[in-house]
C-alpha cells in the first residue's frame, strides 16, 4: 500500500468514524440551539461523512487510476472537508465567524471531483488479451 492510499483510507475513516460521533453530539446536544444553526450543523455533518466515503473509495481506486491528478484530488477533498466542514461546525458550535473558509472549502471539494475525473479519463485501460489457439 502506497503512502497515499493509507493517508486517503486513514482519513476516510477518521472523518467517518468522527462525523458518526458528531452526528450523535448533533442529535442529542444541540436542543436550545436555533433551527438554522441546527439546519447548517448537519450540512457540514453530511458533508463530512460523504467525503469520508470519497476518500475511501478513492483510497481503494488509488492503485488503478494512479497518477499525480489523483493524488491532489485527495490532497483536496482533505483540505476541502477540514475547511467546509469545520468552518460550519465552528460557526455553529462556537459561534465563530471564519469568512471565506466555508466556500474555499466547497471549492477544494469541487476540486476534487474535477481531478479525479480527469485521471481517471487519462488512465488507459488495459485490453484484455484472447490468447492464441
Amino acid at each position: 500500500m502506497s503512502k497515499i492510499e493509507k493517508l486517503s483510507l486513514a482519513a476516510g475513516l477518521f472523518f467517518g468514524a468522527t462525523g458518526v460521533i458528531l452526528s450523535a453530539i448533533g442529535s442529542h446536544s444541540m436542543e436550545g440551539y436555533p433551527a438554522e444553526a441546527l439546519k447548517s450543523f448537519q450540512i457540514g455533518n453530511r458533508y463530512q461523512v460523504y467525503y469520508a466515503l470519497f476518500l475511501l473509495i478513492s483510497g481503494l481506486l488509488h492503485s488503478r487510476c494512479p497518477g499525480k491528478l489523483m493524488n491532489l484530488s485527495i490532497f483536496c477533498t482533505i483540505a476541502g472537508t477540514v475547511l467546509f466542514s469545520g468552518s460550519i461546525y465552528l460557526l455553529t458550535l462556537a459561534n465563530i465567524k471564519v469568512g471565506m473558509i466555508t466556500p474555499i472549502g466547497g471549492m477544494l471539494l469541487v476540486s476534487a471531483w474535477i481531478l479525479l475525473l480527469i485521471q481517471v479519463l487519462l488512465t488507459k485501460t488495459q485490453s484484455k488479451q484472447i490468447p492464441s489457439p
